[in-house]
């Protein structure tokens, strides 16, 4: 047989090998969704249905393929059938192995909610059984529609930073640290609301002090900015520092928020 006949037998081959390829699953997309977590998966979008003995923990991570990023709150993206074919090839499904079926195209809606920091003083508030004072604003998070929660630790100053884990329906939603007052700061008051002790904080000593380099941290919508400057006077963990920056004659006014970092409020 010459190299052009192998080629032929070859390709034959590979043909009937596709055509006699019993598909596994069925996919069949939905035409409109709504989705609550930040990654839109597989089985978000489309039934996911075995066609042959395969086990559950096949279709569970087919059900869990990362497709596309998730809209932002109250937006909308359009997933093709197309998109969802390549997803499936770069996990390394093949054609054969699945059928495609369904709307040509899937709208998706972001569900949830933004979480407000009155919102968060409100469930700290209740958590802690103290009044809670965010001193920075809290970064942009979105959480699924449910009963929302918090669980964080008891500060060991009135003034701390707060690691926090948000609970939706008793499941973790996300973490994030909020810079707060806690309590009052007056004796009388220590005594009888706050569970405070009276444990040095290692929050209580100087974090920034004059003269000295510090980072600048600065949130613009989702976008953090970071950048240098020198510290006009010392501060500890939530006062207010005035910081030179070379491209400013005027200086800028942030808050304290670590050692040797100061975030700024507004750019």
């Amino acid at each position: 047989m010459g190299r052009w006949g192998s080629k032929v037998m070859v390709t034959l081959m590979a043909i009937t090998l596709a055509v006699g390829r019993q598909p596994m699953v069925r996919i069949v997309l939905r035409e409109k969704v709504s989705v609550a977590g930040s990654t839109v998966r597989l089985g978000e979008i489309a039934e996911v249905k075995a066609l042959t003995g395969e086990d559950k923990k096949l279709l569970t991570a087919l059900q869990q393929l990362p497709v596309a990023p998730s809209p932002l709150p109250r937006y909308q993206r359009i997933i093709t059938a197309g998109e969802v074919a390549t997803k499936l090839a770069q996990a390394g499904w093949l054609n054969g192995d699945f059928v495609l079926d369904g709307a040509k195209q899937v709208v998706v809606t972001r569900g949830g909610r933004m979480l407000k920091a009155a919102d968060l003083e409100r469930l700290l508030q209740k958590a802690l059984k103290v009044p809670v004072k965010l001193l920075l604003p809290p970064p942009p998070v979105t959480v699924p529609d449910g009963e929302v929660r918090v669980q964080t630790e008891t500060p060991s100053s009135h003034r701390s930073l707060l690691p926090v884990t948000l609970l939706v329906n008793g499941q973790p939603a996300t973490t994030l640290k909020v810079l707060a007052q806690v309590g009052s700061e007056e004796p009388s008051a220590i005594s009888h609301q706050s569970p405070l002790t009276s444990r040095q904080s290692p929050f209580a000593t100087v974090l920034v002090r004059r003269l000295q380099t510090v980072r600048l941290v600065a949130c613009v919508g989702r976008v953090v900015v970071k950048a240098h400057g020198t510290a006009l006077q010392e501060g500890k963990l939530g006062d207010e520092v005035a910081v030179a920056v070379p491209w400013s004659k005027s200086p800028l006014r942030g808050v304290v928020t670590g050692e040797r970092e100061v975030t700024i409020v507004v750019w």
